[in-house]
């Protein structure tokens, strides 16, 4: 299988088990995708190294979940080649990631 499509399909099953509540985010996590959100609200196309900034900056007490962090390194390796991100299946990859982020982003934390 090719790693666009992993990501892909690794993107829809996190969306939907955030959608039916199988999965709960943490803070680092929504942190994380806070400040994804905001870099792609300046209109400018993600890259492998706002993701790596992004989760160098995460607290350790609460780590980013295993199956996000996993997500979202193989998304920075596959915006660092521009040829396999260019492609059909690189962008609609990433515009899976980036629906799981907006997702994650704008979801209420829980009550504590």
């Amino acid at each position: 299988m090719h790693v666009a499509e992993e990501i892909r399909a690794g993107a829809a099953e996190l969306i939907d088990h955030h959608a039916r509540g199988a999965w709960r985010p943490n803070d680092a996590d929504r942190r994380t995708a806070v400040a994804l959100f905001h870099f792609l609200e300046t209109g400018r196309p993600l890259g492998g190294e706002q993701i790596r900034s992004a989760l160098a900056h995460p607290e350790p007490a609460a780590p980013v979940s295993a199956g996000l962090l996993t997500l979202l390194r193989a998304t920075a390796g596959l915006l660092d080649d521009a040829n396999a991100a260019d492609g059909p299946a690189g962008r609609d990859a990433v515009d899976h990631v980036c629906l799981l982020l907006d997702a994650l982003a704008l979801a209420r934390p829980e009550a504590r």
